[in-house]
């Protein structure tokens, strides 16, 4: 059996125009005055005003009767019916990239969101009640004919609709429309609009939306199943489920950003325990003994070294920057004989995980050998 998207009420019917109004673009709706009565048309107009958001299509003036026909000032949305973008791609002129179905699917959830915060059901949502800009992409609902107040389970219209869109318990007249109802058809929508499939509305749970959108790594598949759910009393509402859209539809271009501000890996090293500064007294025998081993496991970057004008300090501008994981026994140092090579007893047993490049300091012109030492 197919379901049709036919909304189920005449007096909802009607045409709609692009005409200037006020020197501005609008879709004129004009609506035979024997199809609908003054209080559904106040209706509808208090929807309207109700609920001006970005995603909702706008009043622009109050209705005026002319030629036996109600005339309703609208916004003029320069796009297409979410309907022709899903489905009739060669008559599309929006190209469905991942972050243009993003702004689509966010755009109208935020849509719906102010709508159920302003205690308002939609009742008649489907791809053909969603208006997509060319240019911005911007999602608007539309056709707020049989928008409803809804208030401590108190409707202010009969509950119509179509069929496609409807959930199991209005299906099986177990139910009214409500927000929950809402937030099925908004499911549906978003699981056709993710597959470009029209999905057969009996079939519609959380097992095959996991099936279709999980095999394309699809985003919003825990969150289409969370809202069409079969039991009304555990599925989602607009409220709960807003933060992890907006998080899918957000999650892409934020992860580009984080990545193109990386920046360039570059190891340094921060002194926990102070060692000796290039100004600092030569060390004397005790002191020499008292030197750690020590284990490094950062990625050293050897520093610049400065002659010290003394001789006998110039092994300290060696020492680099490291943090000190770890602490061993010390290793006793015996003292040279000679006077000239005491100092590299003071330098510690090191050991390095990561290769480094020997910085080579030219020996004080007061060395009477003239040779070289390397830096240890």
């Amino acid at each position: 059996m197919e379901y049709s998207t036919k909304t189920l009420a005449a007096g909802c019917f009607g045409k709609i125009y692009r005409e200037k109004y006020n020197d501005t673009w609008a879709a004129i709706k004009k609506v035979p005055q024997h199809l609908i009565n003054r209080r559904d048309l106040e209706r509808e107009c208090q929807v309207y005003n109700k609920a001006i958001h970005p995603n909702i299509v706008k009043l622009l003036g109050n209705p005026t009767l002319k030629d036996s026909k109600w005339i309703i000032p609208m916004e003029f949305i320069f796009g297409e019916e979410l309907e022709t973008t899903i489905f009739k791609s060669q008559q599309s002129q929006i190209q469905l990239t991942p972050s243009v179905k993003a702004t689509i699917i966010t755009g109208m959830c935020e849509g719906l969101l102010h709508l159920h915060s302003k205690d308002i059901v939609h009742q008649d949502l489907k791809p053909e009640n969603i208006m997509v800009e060319h240019d911005t992409h911007r999602a608007v609902i539309i056709d707020m004919g049989l928008a409803k107040f809804f208030r401590n389970g108190l409707n202010s219209a009969v509950d119509m609709g179509n069929e496609a869109y409807s959930s199991p318990e209005v299906l099986q007249r177990r139910g009214q429309r409500d927000q929950r109802s809402d937030v099925w058809a908004m499911g549906k929508i978003i699981a056709e609009l993710c597959a470009r499939v029209r999905l057969h509305t009996p079939s519609v749970c959380p097992a095959m939306i996991y099936e279709i959108l999980s095999l394309q790594g699809q985003q919003y598949c825990n969150a289409v199943c969370r809202m069409v759910q079969s039991d009304p009393t555990v599925r989602a509402t607009m409220a709960g489920i807003m933060p992890e859209m907006r998080r899918a539809g957000g999650g892409g271009n934020t992860g580009e950003q984080q990545r193109g501000h990386l920046p360039t890996p570059f190891p340094h090293t921060e002194v926990k325990d102070p060692s000796p500064r290039p100004h600092a007294p030569p060390l004397s025998r005790a002191e020499c003994t008292a030197l750690p081993k020590i284990e490094v496991k950062t990625t050293l970057q050897p520093q610049p070294i400065q002659r010290s004008p003394s001789p006998a300090r110039w092994e300290h501008a060696a020492l680099p920057m490291t943090e000190v994981k770890m602490t061993l026994q010390p290793q006793p140092v015996q003292r040279s004989p000679s006077p000239a090579r005491w100092e590299h007893a003071a330098l510690p047993m090191t050991e390095v995980k990561t290769t480094l490049q020997p910085q080579f300091v030219q020996r004080s012109p007061s060395r009477q050998d003239g040779s070289m030492q390397p830096c240890q």
